[in-house]
């Protein structure tokens, strides 16, 4: 399973666990196993994951700025997710039967994206900075493409002068609370079909739904028929496409993070 994502409508890594906003509990972290038998597990992701997610997210997710700006950026915008109360981060892990575990899949999201959003610019403003301008100077093709589409829109939203966010990020007409965004998600061609990705998003929406929020959006690559087809028999509303910076085609869904899959 793949989903396209959107750049983020923007310490030192710590093991810090998830947190239950409305308790201050950390998340539960105990493997969720798929099925009868099944070894694949969900589980809350750690800093130890990042790495692995951080592949994931290149070689299963390659469209946008970040997958380009290599791993070790990847996996700190990653480690953005792990320790917000406004975040969630998942990993589908295969143990063979010694117990040792590897990453098969993951996902991160928001349950509330303009929180989420001012976060970054607060708390990691600086760190993801200071990656990203790492990543940049050793990478002149990605630099160029970067000075080219996306400069000035940065510069504003790391000044700041965008955190309340732009025109499209409250809810929708008719849905005051919060709004989440499934960030990213990718499963490993070795584990698809296994329901990894059905349940890796089940999880989400369900911490998405305890804390509150009232709807929840991804965004996909339009042609990508499969993903289409997915999200279409899960609960999932087509909501409209749009092109990217980089002109790709995508197509936004919605759903209530609470409804029952095939529903609205």
């Amino acid at each position: 399973m793949r989903v396209a994502f959107l750049e983020p409508r923007m310490h030192a890594f710590s093991p810090t666990p998830q947190r239950d906003p409305a308790a201050g509990l950390p998340l539960p972290t105990a493997p969720v196993p798929l099925g009868s038998g099944a070894r694949v597990f969900i589980r809350t992701a750690t800093s130890g994951d990042l790495k692995a997610t951080a592949v994931l997210q290149i070689l299963e997710l390659p469209m946008g700025l970040f997958p380009r700006l290599g791993r070790g950026f990847v996996a700190r915008w990653h480690q953005t997710f792990l320790d917000s109360a406004h975040a969630v981060a998942l990993v589908a892990v295969r143990r063979d039967d010694s117990d040792a575990e590897e990453v098969v899949g993951f996902l991160v999201g928001s349950t509330d994206r303009r929180a989420f959003r001012r976060e970054l610019l607060t708390r990691h403003r600086f760190g993801l900075m200071a990656r990203g301008i790492a990543a940049l100077v050793v990478r002149p093709r990605v630099l160029a493409g970067f000075l080219r589409t996306r400069v000035r829109p940065y510069l504003c939203r790391l000044g700041g002068r965008d955190v309340a966010g732009r025109p499209g990020e409250a809810a929708p007409p008719g849905r005051p609370g919060a709004v989440g965004d499934l960030t990213a998600i990718a499963v490993s061609g070795s584990a698809r079909r296994g329901g990894a990705g059905r349940r890796l998003t089940e999880i989400y929406l369900g911490r998405c739904a305890a804390v509150g929020a009232d709807w929840v959006e991804l965004v996909t690559l339009a042609d990508a028929v499969g993903a289409r087809t997915f999200y279409s028999s899960t609960g999932w509303t087509a909501l409209d496409d749009d092109c990217t910076r980089d002109g790709l085609n995508v197509r936004r869904f919605g759903r209530r993070p609470g409804c029952p899959e095939g529903t609205r």
